[in-house]
Order: C-alpha cells, then structure tokens, then sequence
C-alpha cells in the first residue's frame, strides 16, 4: 500500500511518461510513410522477365567428362536403290574355253579309268606268269563278245606263246575257254588275234580239222590242249593284261 505522502510522486510520474509517449508517436508519424510503417502485405506478382544481359567477362570453365553412350536406336529403313552401273568390259573367254576343253578331256580320262576299274573288279584276281597277268570273270559267251569285254579292260583275249603261258590260263580257267587265235583271214593259218603267226602250239591229236567247215576259233580245253570250234558257240572268257 502507498502511503498518502507518495501518491502525488507517482501522479506526476505518470502523466510524464505519457506525454513523452505521446511525443514520441506524433514524431514517429510525421517521418514514416504509413505503407511502410503497417504490417507487411503478402509478395506481389513476378515482373516482366529483363533482357539478356551481355556475357560476362570471367574465364570459361574446364569441360567435364563426356558422358556414357547412350542405348543403340532402331534401325532405319532401307535407302533408295543406287543408279545402275555401266556395262563392263568383255572378259577374254578365249582362257576360260581352254581351261574348260582341259578339264573335260581329263574328266573323260577318270571317267574311262573308272570304268576300267570297275569292269576289273568284277573278274577274279586271276594269275601272273612272266609279264602276263590272266583273268576271268566265270562268265560264258561267243568269241565276238569275249573280244569286246577284254577290250573294255583294255586287255587282249588270252593268247599263249609257250607251255608255262598255256599253263597259266588253264588254271585260271579250269574248263574250256576261248583262246586270241583264229583262221578267219586265211582257213588253215591260225595266227593271233593281235597279229603274227603261232609261235606255240598245243593241239590235240588230229586238230585242227576244221569240222563241218565253221571251226575258226580255238578253245582250250581241260587237259590244256587246244581244239578248233566255231566263234558262235559259248566259251569260259579269260582276258590278258599286261603284268
């Protein structure tokens, strides 16, 4: 509690400090506009964007690292097709036709050689003595066809010229078979089918004899003596080659 004695101290205090207050205030008015003095308002909208401003005058920076590549694209559609070149050249065919004629003479060679291979692989292996090597296939036929299948192995009708030769066949043989000796140029002189006149001879007894006027062939017979037949009758063929 204030004493009586005090109360008019504290009045006068009072009523000072008001009045500087109220000083104060109207001096406040009088030098601040009353925008800016109020509570601030919420931000206005952006202004009109500026022109560029020129580049400034620093250092340009280090370029980075180049980055990672990037996944392929597709893949683009065919281009237009290219004008057509011009007609070449004509090309030397005279090379090219040698070569081809060389090829087809050597293509003719295999082919015989096969042929001969062939044609040999279907007789026995046959038997050698001296430079004669004597084969047959077991077939029978006519002296005309014995010739022509020798002929395809390029090998001669079995012809002997001695014992040992007369031998060789007839075991080869082992039953009657066509001989490379004939009379048919000359009756009576039977001579060989390659040419020239018998150097050997095996004849039976009382052969030849040119029987019913057509025995123009010869044919070795079992025991290896030579008989006189006819060309049309069928005989064992046996070939001769060159050993």
């Amino acid at each position: 509690m204030f004493s009586s004695s005090s109360l008019p101290v504290l009045l006068l205090c009072m009523m000072t400090a008001a009045s500087a207050d109220k000083e104060a205030l109207g001096e406040a008015q009088r030098t601040c506009p009353v925008v800016t003095c109020a509570l601030p308002g919420r931000d206005g909208r952006d202004g009109l964007k500026g022109e560029k401003g020129e580049p400034g005058q620093g250092l340009r920076g280090l370029q980075g690292p180049p980055g990672k590549v990037g996944p392929p694209g597709n893949t683009g559609a065919p281009g237009a097709p290219g004008l057509k070149g011009h007609k070449g050249d004509r090309g030397d065919s005279s090379v090219a036709e040698t070569r081809l004629a060389s090829l087809e003479r050597e293509i003719r060679s295999l082919k015989s050689e096969l042929g001969h291979i062939k044609n040999l692989q279907t007789f026995s292996l046959g038997k050698k003595t001296g430079k004669k090597l004597y084969v047959s296939n077991g077939e029978k036929m006519s002296f005309s066809k014995v010739k022509a299948l020798c002929a395809e192995l390029q090998a001669t009708v079995a012809t002997p010229k001695s014992a040992e030769e007369n031998k060789a066949i007839q075991d080869v043989a082992k039953e009657e078979a066509f001989l490379g000796i004939t009379d048919k140029v000359t009756e009576g002189q039977f001579m060989y089918v390659t040419g020239g006149s018998l150097v050997y001879s095996n004849w039976r007894k009382n052969e030849p004899n040119n029987h019913g006027s057509g025995e123009d062939c010869v044919i070795l017979l079992q025991d290896g003596f030579w008989n006189d037949i006819s060309c049309e009758s069928s005989f064992l063929a046996v070939c001769e080659l060159p050993a």
